[in-house]
């Protein structure tokens, strides 16, 4: 049994009945979720001092292999156990790790030692011990919770062809005008080939996520996309002519391949479908080569469009605005454009990364995330109070939506859970 030293803090911190986060309450139910003897073991630990001296003492004789010694020698060791910055960059489809922080020799061999305990103790209770029986209300609390979201898309070829991503296999998918489009591991596509010599009518491919869906691919410029959930990308199988352009629909993180011969452009739509009539007015992003996120859901208040490196030109009917690294423009609901400056990039691109990003965030922005992430309908009731809730702290996205919720619960804010409706209680 192999446990992340991230839970490390977290476990002491609840052993000593500290206040935990919201993003260490959904960590520590997740870890617990993994094994039923854990929250029996938890909750003996933080309330017999005893026995938990007296169980630490059979878990060291448990040991046989050496493996105690083993951990104890490297905690004592100099460094650190994740010297590797998190990177702006992470392929959908990964699992980040959180770099883990030494504070001190003494408290982290101690917090080291609590997991250690606490695995093998879990062990020695399932070992020696009857199972407990499950509860019917615990088994169908499992059964109700809803699974996060995942490298789920459409792509739709240019002679209409549709290929459900979800289920074909790894390789080369279609060949259109000299480029190959393949599937690669971990939820990416990549078209790959030589330039059409006479240039012709440009062919379209279209890359669509569900609600609950994200997916990654290279264009054939090598232009890198990350596509979020309930978003559309259009775009041609090739480049040929004097400059790029896509259309976004939803939200996408762009590295666009530096070509200042070919500028690229973004269009940016906010209509609920692609496919429909609907009004729409498309603001335009162009960009010589740079590392950007646009948002622009339907059911969003504001369309966003934050620059990480180089820089980029938003415009629409009657605005333009140059985008320095740190800035964002903001198109609000009034079709007004603003820029700020030192916007909080990790909370951006946290999606990206693999996280939720809840740092001053309302309850209806929380909850819209969540919803499209887990795909599910979210209804409020109560009568809601400007102090009712703030979201705040980072959250995994590969969590359950119990955890995540177990996390952001409050003494204003509660949930419930029935089906695929999330009811919003609020006090």
């Amino acid at each position: 049994m192999q446990e992340s030293f991230e839970i490390d803090n977290v476990l002491l911190k609840y052993i000593r009945e500290e206040q935990l986060t919201p993003e260490e309450t959904a960590m520590l139910a997740a870890w617990e979720s993994r094994d039923p003897a854990r929250k029996e073991l938890l909750a003996q630990m933080r309330n017999g001092r005893e026995w938990a001296l007296q169980n630490l003492s059979k878990v060291q004789h448990i040991d046989k292999d050496g493996s105690w010694e083993r951990v104890e020698a490297m905690i004592r060791a100099d460094g650190h156990w994740n010297d590797t910055p998190a990177s702006l960059v992470v392929p959908i489809g990964t699992t980040p790790g959180i770099p883990a922080h030494r504070s001190g020799a003494r408290p982290w061999l101690v917090a080291a030692a609590v997991v250690l305990t606490l695995g093998a103790a879990s062990w020695w209770l399932m070992a020696h011990r009857p199972a407990p029986a499950v509860a019917p209300v615990a088994a169908s609390a499992v059964a109700s919770d809803i699974r996060p979201g995942g490298n789920r898309a459409t792509l739709t070829l240019a002679d209409g062809r549709k290929i459900n991503l979800d289920s074909s296999s790894n390789g080369v998918l279609a060949a259109q005008q000299n480029m190959t489009v393949s599937k690669l591991a971990a939820g990416q596509l990549a078209y790959k080939g030589s330039s059409i010599e006479k240039p012709g009518p440009l062919a379209f491919n279209t890359l669509s996520t569900p609600k609950a869906g994200q997916f990654a691919l290279t264009l054939a410029d090598g232009t890198r996309v990350w596509l979020n959930n309930a978003s559309t990308l259009r775009y041609p199988v090739a480049f040929t002519g004097s400059d790029r352009a896509v259309d976004l629909y939803g939200e996408a993180y762009f590295e666009v391949a530096r070509d200042p011969a070919h500028p690229f452009h973004v269009i940016v739509h906010r209509v609920t479908n692609p496919t429909t009539a609907a009004p729409d007015h498309p603001s335009t992003i162009e960009v010589l080569g740079t590392a950007f996120n646009v948002m622009a859901y339907s059911d969003e208040p504001d369309e966003q469009a934050t620059l990480l490196s180089g820089s980029i030109r938003f415009t629409d009917a009657t605005h333009n605005a140059l985008l320095r690294p740190g800035q964002q423009s903001v198109l609000d609901d009034k079709g007004e454009v603003h820029v700020s400056s030192h916007v909080n990039i990790q909370d951006v691109i946290a999606w990206k990364n693999g996280f939720f990003h809840f740092d001053n965030s309302s309850l209806e922005k929380t909850m819209r995330q969540l919803g499209r992430w887990y795909d599910v309908d979210i209804r409020y009731e109560g009568q809601a109070t400007s102090q009712a809730f703030l979201g705040h702290g980072r959250i995994q996205r590969d969590l359950p939506l119990s955890a995540i919720l177990h996390g952001l619960e409050n003494d204003h804010v509660h949930f419930t859970l029935q089906g695929r409706s999330l009811i919003v209680n609020q006090q």
